[in-house]
């Protein structure tokens, strides 16, 4: 995947897909009044939990954390009315949660988005310069990224995660590869397919590695803060995550990536919105399995993340920072068809395209995921490697 030529003409998607954020960042200031944003959100979006989440740390207050009413008490005492919100990672984060607490609001927004957007930098740089011959910044200029940005949320970080975990594994070093995986854990779900290719490839020490690290943050997670924040998270999160798939008319369900939601969105009964979710996960399973044992680690690994969003019936367009990475690294390929670069196009712009089409009852994000994930399975099917790894 080091062929540059057609990545000139790649600018102008760029240009395109981030026009909805730039719509939104106005609206958000328009509408907002001492930060709250219309009596619902305010600015940076789901990092009030973050910040929520690392006060009541700090203040030795977890029995609220997964409450929702509660919660919700708490976070109106900081930030004023808003709307329904909700801590949704489980316990062993918060750790990472404290520590922002520590700053001002702004100031914690600030360095979160910034630190969290240079490891993303830093995880992308090997794998973006070499297909595309761009700076790395420009990885942060995404549809998915400037989503992100807006939203507040983990996508660079979850997104570098599993990148340092791919190149860790690409560059043989199986331990350090599982450990970055292990610290998925942060969002699971996300993680989705990595187990099953670190199974059919044979890295065994990868899921040693990637066990003992999720272990050990559960351990010291229930050390520092006791088993009741994992019985609320397992009994109450859990629950009312699942619950999310059928948006309504929420505004978070036009965020969505899944199809059940899409089709939930239409009108669709509940078994049609089931067995649509059921053939996208199916059709995503087949591609990633039919490609991960003899596949080049990062066609393997861009394919995954793409699938992933086709097979959970419940992930948001903030969260597509590989899958976007992707399909910029795929959009200027000379090898690639007029159609598969065009298919490419619109996988990248899924996070913000998709979610524009969801605001005019169009929920069409699965379909333009589905045409980028067959296009990255056509680039690793092309570059099997005739020796299987051992």
């Amino acid at each position: 995947m080091n062929a540059r030529a057609g990545f000139r003409s790649s600018f102008i998607p760029f240009i395109v897909g981030n026009a909805l954020v730039l719509f939104l960042l106005i609206a958000d200031f328009n509408n907002s009044a001492g930060g709250v944003i219309q009596q619902q959100a305010y600015w940076g979006r789901d990092f009030i939990n973050v910040w929520t989440a690392g006060k009541l740390v700090l203040a030795g207050r977890l029995d609220l954390l997964y409450d929702p009413v509660l919660y919700q008490g708490f976070q109106q005492q900081l930030f004023g009315p808003l709307g329904p919100h909700n801590y949704s990672y489980p316990p062993f984060t918060l750790p990472l949660m404290a520590p922002f607490a520590l700053l001002p609001y702004w100031l914690a927004l600030m360095v979160w988005l910034t630190g969290t957007g240079w490891l993303f930098v830093r995880a992308a740089a090997p794998w973006w310069r070499e297909a595309t011959g761009w700076p790395a910044m420009l990885v942060l200029l995404t549809p998915a990224a400037t989503m992100n940005i807006w939203a507040g949320q983990y996508g660079f970080l979850i997104g570098a995660i599993l990148l340092f975990g791919w190149r860790a594994l690409e560059k043989g070093r199986p331990w350090l590869a599982g450990f970055c995986f292990g610290l998925m854990a942060i969002k699971p779900h996300l993680a989705l397919f990595v187990p099953l290719i670190l199974l059919l490839r044979g890295e065994g020490r990868a899921i040693i590695a990637g066990v003992l690290t999720v272990t050990g943050m559960v351990l010291v997670s229930m050390l520092l803060f006791g088993i009741a924040p994992w019985r609320d998270y397992l009994t109450i999160t859990a629950g009312a995550q699942g619950a999310m798939v059928d948006a309504g008319p929420a505004f978070f369900g036009k965020m969505s990536t899944s199809a059940a939601t899409a089709l939930f969105a239409i009108g669709a009964p509940k078994a049609v919105a089931l067995a649509g979710q059921a053939a996208m996960a199916l059709l995503a399973v087949a591609m990633v399995v039919h490609v991960a044992r003899r596949g080049q680690v990062r066609d393997v690994a861009l394919l995954a993340a793409t699938a992933t969003f086709l097979t959970l019936p419940y992930a948001f367009n903030y969260d597509l920072t590989v899958s976007a990475m992707g399909a910029t690294m795929a959009m200027g390929l000379v090898m690639l068809s007029r159609m598969e670069r065009g298919l490419a196009t619109l996988g990248f712009l899924a996070a913000q395209l998709g979610m524009l089409l969801a605001m005019l009852h169009l929920p069409l994000t699965p379909l333009l995921l589905v045409g980028l994930a067959i296009v990255q399975y056509r680039i690793a099917r092309k570059n099997l490697s005739s020796v299987p790894p051992p």
